[in-house]
């Protein structure tokens, strides 16, 4: 199942169902180090290979730069204890996404706006000894680059492929901290059972989760593969038949364009939407076929919190957690 084919319809609409930013360098302190505290020497030389070959890390990385389109990889290495020197960030966003707020010092971690792509000469003037990339949409572009600059791990198969616990392990295995892999991974599930447990009236309820960022259209998540659908569903709903492979005709994509005769589709126990202005919205609402979508547990949420839906990391799920129990708590 191609993710890719969600972000040609939605990067440059929207940016990855993120917010449309724009910044620089947020920190220009220099030569920041990163901790390699508690690696296991014993781990390295360590091999990983990936879609554009192999890599061999010799040694405990010292100065790690993470790029990527979202956080995951970032998310997971501070989440292990390493502070990255750097974060090319491609989401769209300017400066530290909410949910790193005070996880991330950004004294230690410079964080790059780098949506309009990679400097590579930027890269190498941080003289990192580990590249993380494998949320990186684009590095088929520049891995050549990068991979001259330092040892580069890219994703497995294909961009945005990988779920959460994956970026975990892939970035413990780099680090040298894979014994410490798994307790954050089930730190991690374990919010996401307490929140199924706290609100066990939510089992069992339909939702649909979509994003408004296109005049006269609204995306709508479709896919049972999408990490979006699959982390609601693991608080017990179950995404809505009524746009269940709406686009399974279209190559793949886990999401499905809905047009203004189709918005009553929408209607759920649970709707979840987020809209990038407020005349889209209200664009949308005036629909007489809203009516019934909006009768019910309608939850109009930010484009942060639909972007931390659709890439779930380690440190974004329990914030997005929170987004939703409010809507969680009226069953």
């Amino acid at each position: 199942m191609s993710r890719k084919r969600i972000l040609g319809a939605l990067l440059l609409a929207g940016a990855v169902f993120g917010l449309v930013a724009c910044g620089d360098v947020q920190d220009s302190s220099s030569a920041p180090s990163s901790s390699a505290a508690a690696a296991d020497a014993s781990a390295f030389p360590v091999t990983i290979t990936h879609k554009f070959g192999s890599t061999t890390i010799d040694k405990a990385p010292s100065r790690v730069v993470v790029i990527g389109t979202s956080s995951d990889d970032l998310d997971a290495a501070l989440a292990l204890g390493v502070t990255p020197v750097a974060f090319f960030n491609k989401s769209g966003v300017s400066g530290v996404p909410t949910y790193l707020q005070g996880k991330v010092d950004t004294a230690k971690t410079k964080i790059v706006d780098a949506t309009n792509g990679v400097n590579a000469e930027e890269v190498g003037a941080l003289t990192p000894d580990l590249i993380l990339a494998t949320a990186d949409y684009g590095l088929d572009q520049e891995y050549a680059n990068l991979s001259k600059i330092a040892p580069t791990v890219g994703y497995a198969t294909e961009w945005g492929a990988q779920s959460w616990q994956e970026h975990v392990q892939v970035t413990a295995k780099a680090l040298g901290k894979s014994a410490q892999a798994q307790q954050v991974i089930d730190t991690t599930q374990a919010a996401i059972d307490k929140v199924k447990a706290d609100y066990p009236k939510a089992g069992g309820k339909t939702f649909t989760a979509s994003v408004g960022n296109t005049a006269g259209k609204v995306f709508t998540l479709v896919s049972q593969q999408d990490f979006a659908v699959q982390l609601i569903q693991s608080l017990g709903l179950k995404l809505s038949p009524n746009v269940a492979n709406l686009g399974q005709n279209d190559s793949g994509s886990p999401t499905g364009s809905l047009s203004p005769e189709q918005y009553d589709k929408l209607a759920a126990d649970l709707v979840v939407i987020a809209f990038t202005s407020p005349d889209l919205r209200q664009a949308f609402e005036s629909n007489q076929l809203v009516a019934n979508v909006k009768s019910g547990n309608y939850l109009v949420t930010d484009m942060e919190t639909i972007s931390a839906l659709r890439y779930p990391t380690v440190y974004d799920i329990p914030w997005v957690l929170d987004k939703l129990k409010p809507a969680l708590a009226k069953f």
